[in-house]
């Protein structure tokens, strides 16, 4: 048997062994999920895009991407500070000093408007992927950065592009294309397997009548999680099913005990089916003072996790969101790939 059968037949058993663990721990084995394999995730793929040139046709293309990376992350990163300002008890005069003065109106307005920055990232990449001219890449920029300035008070748009593209669509969809293109370029069955698995998957979730909830689930499990503000992420989701309308979600609900479950599941397999690929995607393949300050850097974040899980969720932000941000290149190479038949499929 081949090595990339058998990375694939372990997906497919990853697949359903990690759905398992999200039913029977949905809250835990995502806290787990994102303070343990999350930093490494990050850490490694940043150090395997970079060598990729970030999946850009040029060098000079990377250089000018980087600058609307810093720039978006920048904008980001001062939405995130304001609101943690507000969640700590020794910040809180000053978030509520600031609400009160003169700024109070500019400053709601930049944070509502500041997920946008992902959204023009992304275009960015977009652009840069698809065509080479320059003239062309600054006029799909230009109009989809001005367009902000009206579609960020439309809440469908904030919800797309502020909570699902970072979170859901990026370890969810994005995963599924990886694994497509994959499956495509090696006409691979067990790898069309796993990408219909993928599918399946939702399917058992929403189909499971009788979700049971763990009785071991303990109240500072809760109150973790909706310190890690994922609980929006679920909300999100269960309201565009139908089932909340503002007043009537809780964490004791069953359909938000499906919605977690996926969530879960999303987040876990998104790292494990990173980890497995090692081989193939050959990340560990890097100098190796890089890789030594990676791993260093990895245990200083799951102490941090282990210390106080808010800080360490803080600390990493910036992490998370630049490895977000990073991989946007390579997930319009893949689309494009899959649309096009003459084309080179990309496969992470």
């Amino acid at each position: 048997m081949g090595e990339a059968k058998k990375i694939e037949i372990t997906n497919f058993l990853l697949i359903w062994v990690t759905l398992f663990f999200a039913f029977q721990f949905p809250f835990q084995l995502f806290l787990f999920s994102y303070a343990i394999l999350g930093p490494l995730h990050y850490l490694t793929e940043i150090n395997w895009l970079d060598k990729k040139n970030y999946f850009l046709a040029h060098q000079n293309d990377k250089k000018h991407y980087l600058k609307a990376v810093i720039v978006s992350l920048l904008l980001l990163t001062i939405t995130f500070a304001f609101f943690e300002l507000g969640k700590w008890e020794f910040t809180k005069p000053l978030h509520a000093s600031i609400l009160s003065s003169n700024v109070a109106a500019p400053i709601n307005i930049y944070t509502q408007w500041s997920f946008s920055a992902l959204f023009v990232v992304f275009i960015f990449a977009v652009a840069f992927v698809a065509t080479p001219q320059r003239i062309n890449r600054l006029l799909i920029i230009g109009i989809c950065a001005m367009s902000t300035l009206f579609l960020y008070k439309f809440t469908f748009f904030a919800v797309c592009f502020g909570i699902f593209l970072p979170t859901i669509i990026h370890v969810f969809l994005f995963t599924i294309l990886f694994m497509w293109s994959g499956a495509k370029k090696s006409h691979s069955t067990w790898g069309y397997i796993n990408v219909v698995s993928m599918f399946f998957v939702i399917i058992v979730i929403s189909a499971k009548e009788n979700l049971v909830l763990p009785s071991n689930t303990s109240q500072s499990t809760f109150e973790t999680f909706i310190a890690t503000n994922f609980h929006q992420v679920n909300y999100a989701i269960t309201r565009l099913l139908g089932h909340a309308d503002g007043t009537n979600w809780n964490l004791q609900l069953p359909i938000v005990w499906k919605v977690q479950t996926f969530i879960t599941f999303a987040y876990t397999y998104h790292y494990l089916n990173w980890f497995s690929k090692t081989s193939v995607i050959q990340w560990h393949k890097i100098d190796k003072k890089k890789m030594y300050i990676t791993l260093i850097l990895w245990a200083i974040c799951c102490f941090m996790f282990y210390f106080n899980y808010r800080i360490g969720l803080a600390a990493i932000y910036v992490l998370s969101m630049l490895h977000i941000i990073l991989e946007f290149p390579l997930n319009i190479s893949s689309i494009r790939s899959l649309l096009r038949s003459d084309e080179k499929v990309v496969k992470k």
